[in-house]
């Protein structure tokens, strides 16, 4: 059964592969290295098989702690079939896809196995990674600047929570129509309180058993922005952990993770096939819905 389910998923990767174009890209983060010179930026855009007559929207994708590239023996310059596979619908739709490489460009592997405090990637790094993907994407004649959204998983989606923040508007320049994180961290953002201000319609999507990001904290930051009548929502999903929406494999426990709800025991993360569909319908209808002409 294992082997089948391998073998499924090779397949589905190579058959999608069919449906998009890969073009390898750099460009410079807003961040600086210790000389004081711009951050190169490697990227991988995926655009959809079938040629745009005009700009087409599109989307900066995050990564998680994990990185993006493929762990495969063989394969590790080449996209992370989770993230491919989770990519394909919305080239179906007809965005272009930015997958920002935040963690090669700076010479680490991943950082899942890393505490918090000992780091070398921060969130404030890759907020600029994701505002240097703006500006990239906004001067690319094929991209309509104007409709353009941004989509994090885990760590990224805790930078796309830091990223949407309306003090990164700028006047006069392009900035992000929408953003959706896959179950961020939510308490940097809390912290805030009245201070946090999304930039642009947010939606936020968790587990309540995610034992690796808390539920509990993005839906307290979800009714506070409620109450402030912020663009913010926050949808969980029961029997539902880190990864949920991940397109195969099973419930594992990892106790390689030093950080968690529970620092020292390991997190949980795995699909959840009802809640991962649910997901994922939500948010083809909000990128459309902020997204369209």
């Amino acid at each position: 059964m294992k082997r089948l389910a391998v073998a499924l998923l090779c397949s589905a990767v190579a058959l999608a592969a069919h449906a998009r174009r890969v073009e390898p890209v750099a460009f410079p983060s807003l961040d600086r290295d210790a000389n004081g010179a711009a951050v190169l930026l490697h990227a991988m855009l995926l655009l959809p098989a079938e040629p745009a007559r005009d700009a087409r929207p599109a989307i900066v994708a995050l990564h998680g702690c994990g990185g993006m590239y493929s762990t495969r023996a063989g394969h590790e310059d080449e996209l992370a079939e989770r993230l491919a596979l989770r990519a394909d619908p919305l080239l179906r739709d007809g965005y272009a896809v930015l997958f920002v490489d935040s963690f090669r460009s700076r010479g680490v592997t991943q950082i899942c196995t890393v505490r918090h405090a000992d780091r070398t990637v921060k969130l404030a790094q890759r907020r600029l990674d994701a505002l240097g993907a703006l500006a990239y994407l906004a001067h690319r004649s094929d991209v309509a600047s104007g409709r353009i959204a941004l989509l994090g998983w885990s760590h990224g989606g805790s930078v796309a929570l830091q990223t949407i923040e309306k003090r990164n508007r700028t006047t006069g320049t392009a900035f992000f129509r929408g953003a959706v994180a896959f179950y961020p961290g939510c308490a940097s953002a809390l912290a805030l309180g009245s201070r946090y201000r999304p930039g642009a319609p947010t939606r936020v999507y968790i587990g309540e058993l995610d034992d690796w990001t808390p539920a509990a904290t993005c839906v307290e930051l979800g009714k506070a922005m409620a109450a402030r009548n912020e663009d913010l929502r926050v949808a969980t999903y029961p029997d539902s952990y880190h990864g949920f929406d991940a397109p195969g494999g099973k419930l594992v426990h990892r106790s390689d993770v030093p950080n968690g709800v529970h620092p020292g025991e390991g997190v949980h993360m795995g699909p959840n096939a009802a809640a991962r569909d649910a997901a994922n319908a939500s948010v083809r209808a909000f990128l459309r819905e902020r997204l369209r002409d």
